[in-house]
């Protein structure tokens, strides 16, 4: 097996994990769950392989019975340009059309081979399928033998669910799940688990050896250094902030614990979603506002403040008048003299600067990964970074490119949890600011650095080793269990020693009169705060600020949200909408974003069918460009839309905006025109020097400095030139795409993208009239941009569901 014609060089781990599927699938266990350190990577494709070859040598030698049930073998699975993947992939020097039936699945549920020939899916009976859940869930119109879901590549629970209730639906007799270490199956099934812990892989690497590492095929990277068994710490101390966080906690579990079925008042939630924000940052608050508003994140630190100093509660009978008379004013303080504490001058700002010092001192040449809990976190401490050391934000925030480090000890990458990055053999220390929520334990076993310190304050420090050893004895357990199904043998006790302190404690309050206490002695604290953190978990998922970027809401995705029904043709499905959001549409030969309240019937409507959820346009540009681009893009144009806000608030005005402009000798001629550059709505301005006259009105040096502005300009037009072209060509090309024929309008989009054919791209979205637009209803968010199913024509949108 070759990719991009370099052999596949499969080694121990991979032999391992492909020797222990056959024998579950001999056993007969129909449903495998996989764990495996997070990273991007396509261990799924290898298995789906993995499965036909079998298949392929028992129709080939009619030897012992297959472990591999009839129908066709499904991976599925999100992910970029499907075909551009699989086409890099041979089997000898056959494409895995030729060599093994390889086919994409359909938005329509046709399936393409490598060579663009459609065929039906019920002609290929013992066919290898891939399916992009970013085309929804068509039906094959006949059932499948097995399917391998890539868990690892679905964004949230929602899309894994989906991709089990299609396997079902198809009659999938067999489902092997290849997921990230840290997540549960969480489904009706009886799952045989078995996850690749670090304890399993030093064994293996102790006793089969290693292979070197190459490509997302083979997990060789994970034996490139012996695995540690558990993350280590870097504690500090902050005795004012671990009262007021203590103080705080208590209080909101407190608030879990009220018995009533009224969602929690708003003051109370504001108070969880700003002590979120306050304790996952480690720098300046009002720059972390900035970046939170920008990327359209919800509130910031200082509104939700606000929301929480004019919190009263009053008028509340019952449980959460209770609460208002008993836990609310703690509560309220609590929180509150956080923000003021943090605000003010963040301690924990030296404290970060400190430990980069010190990795680079005591760990050369290693590059740095600096872990945070959003994307907006991550900007603006890769913003204070740059100030502080030098350097570029923006490249801060590209990830790190496989292979030994270009930029030596000066290597630095500020990166959100959303941002998984390939295994690599070269050393790594990823950096994790705080304790990760129950929900990502498994981000400190993650197989994208060889070592991991978790950055905590010492009263979480008995939280991070119990969540540890609690995950690391949940996964021994799920082994024991399959290796008894199995017959593997008997599974030894696994020693789980005290998490390794690797920095610290250092104290941040002060000098300490203790400066050898352990991390876990520490007697101010009056009560044990891992006890409260789980209960605190919970009630912070449930007021969560969602994944998705640019949507403002901050209901969990079971909560009801604001949506407006809109019947669509040609089948008279009725689809719901945020009705705060605005969607892509279709006028004429333009290509437009508009409110949800402006549709009106007749309007071409452009939706995304399944999982992807992103805009046409954003999707065009994703495969044009590597996510470090395409980051550094967002970056950039933040950066310019910053600028320009600090010029609105300088002036006081927008024709006072103009006004300067003009002064600079700019040729804009309104000022409804320069506020679109700051809300978004149009890109940048088409004059390149409008953009340097900003720039320069803001005094912005991240912009004038080393050519940004004109690198900006050029970016700028590139995503004007596809924005026009999908008003001349998106439904023709659409059409052209669900033909299976390359046309014209195909043709014009494929040479605007840098010849990379998208009509697979083009397939990820639905172009549909509407016939009728509905009142507002709340529904539940997980529902949003999804079709229950096809109505009759004489349905309104008042009667959907």
């Amino acid at each position: 097996m070759t990719d991009r014609g370099r052999t596949v060089d499969l080694g121990p781990l991979d032999r391992a994990t492909l020797t222990l599927l056959s024998r579950a699938l001999s056993s007969d266990q129909r449903s495998v769950y996989l764990s495996l350190p997070r990273g991007r990577h396509d261990m799924a494709v290898l298995i789906g392989i993995y499965l036909q070859l079998i298949r392929r040598g028992a129709e080939l030698t009619g030897g012992s019975p297959c472990p591999v049930p009839d129908g066709p073998v499904v991976v599925v699975g999100l992910r970029t340009n499907v075909t551009v993947r699989l086409a890099q992939l041979a089997i000898g020097r056959q494409n895995l059309s030729r060599a093994l039936r390889m086919q994409r699945i359909r938005g329509d549920g046709r399936v393409v081979d490598l060579q663009g020939k459609i065929t039906r899916a019920v002609d290929s009976p013992s066919g290898l399928f891939y399916l992009n859940t970013a085309l929804g869930r068509p039906s094959l119109g006949t059932s499948v033998g097995t399917v391998v879901i890539d868990r690892t590549s679905m964004a949230n629970d929602q899309s894994w669910e989906r991709a089990l209730a299609w396997a079902s639906e198809h009659g999938a007799a067999r489902v092997v799940a290849v997921a990230d270490l840290g997540t549960q199956p969480g489904s009706s099934r009886a799952w045989t688990q078995w996850p690749w812990t670090p304890a399993l892989r030093a064994d293996v690497r102790h006793t089969l050896g290693h292979r070197p590492a190459y490509g997302p095929l083979t997990s060789n990277a994970l034996l490139a250094h012996r695995p540690a068994v558990a993350p280590s710490v870097a504690v500090y101390r902050h005795q004012q902030l671990a009262e007021l966080y203590r103080t705080v906690v208590a209080g909101v579990v407190a608030a879990r614990r009220v018995h009533t079925l009224e969602p929690w008042p708003q003051p109370i939630a504001d108070a969880v979603r700003l002590l979120n924000l306050l304790w996952c940052s480690w720098g300046s608050i009002g720059r972390q506002d900035a970046w939170q508003v920008l990327m359209g994140r919800g509130s910031g630190a200082r509104a939700l403040a606000r929301s929480v100093s004019r919190g009263t509660l009053e008028g509340r009978a019952g449980p959460w008048g209770l609460f208002r008379e008993t836990q609310w004013p703690d509560l309220r303080r609590g929180v509150l003299d956080l923000y003021e504490l943090l605000y003010d001058g963040n301690p924990r700002w030296d404290l970060l600067l400190a430990l980069i010092d010190w990795v680079r001192a005591d760990r050369a040449g290693v590059p740095v990964l600096v872990r945070t809990r959003s994307r907006s976190a991550a900007a603006a401490v890769a913003e204070e970074l740059a100030d502080a050391l030098g350097g570029d934000a923006d490249s801060l925030l590209l990830a790190p490119r496989p292979g030994p480090a270009a930029g030596g000890a000066g290597a630095l990458h500020v990166l959100p949890y959303t941002e998984r990055l390939a295994w690599d053999a070269s050393p790594r220390l990823e950096l994790h600011l705080g304790v990760p929520s129950t929900l990502r334990t498994g981000v400190l076993f993650s197989g994208a650095a060889d070592e991991h310190v978790a950055v905590v304050e010492q009263s979480e420090f008995t939280w991070l080793e119990r969540s540890a050893g609690r995950a690391l004895h949940g996964w021994h357990e799920q082994i024991r269990q399959t290796a008894a199904v199995l017959r593997l043998g008997e599974v030894p006790e696994p020693a789980t020693p005290p998490l390794p302190v690797a920095y610290g404690p250092v104290d941040l309050s002060g000098p300490s009169s203790t400066p050898d206490d352990s991390p876990q002695g520490d007697s101010r604290l009056a009560l044990d705060l891992s006890a409260l953190f789980e209960d605190y978990d919970a009630s912070a998922r449930a007021i969560g600020t969602p994944a998705k970027p640019g949507r403002s809401a901050t209901a969990a995705a079971d909560d009801p949200v604001p949506a407006t029904a809109v019947l669509t043709e040609p089948e008279g499905a009725v689809l719901w909408l945020r009705s705060d959001e605005q969607v892509d549409v279709l006028i004429g030969q333009r290509y437009a974003r508009v409110p949800v309240t402006a549709l009106t019937p007749g309007s071409r409507l452009l939706r995304a069918r399944g999982d992807g959820q992103s805009r046409l346009h954003d999707r065009l540009v994703m495969v044009m460009h590597d996510s470090a681009e395409v980051t550094a893009m967002d970056t950039m144009i933040g950066f310019f839309r910053q600028a320009i806000t600090a010029v609105y608030e300088q002036r006081g005005s927008w024709p006072d905006v103009l006004a300067a402009l003009k002064n600079l000798g700019s040729e804009v001629s309104s000022w409804q025109t320069v506020s679109k550059w700051a809300d978004g709505s149009v890109i940048a301005p088409e004059d390149p020097q409008d953009i340097h006259r900003i720039a320069l009105l803001a005094r912005d040096t991240r912009l004038t400095a080393g050519g940004t502005w004109q690198r900006l300009a050029r970016m700028a037009e590139e995503l004007r030139r596809i924005h026009r072209a999908l008003g001349h060509t998106a439904a023709a090309a659409m059409t052209e795409a669900a033909r299976g024929t390359e046309g014209p309008a195909l043709r014009q989009l494929k040479t605007l993208c840098s010849g990379i054919d998208v009509s697979e791209v083009l397939e990820e979205f639905d172009l549909v009239v509407v016939r009728r637009v509905g009142g507002q209803k709340s529904v539940s968010a997980a529902v949003l941009g999804r079709v229950p199913g096809p109505r009759s024509a004489s349905s309104s949108p008042q009667e959907a569901p």
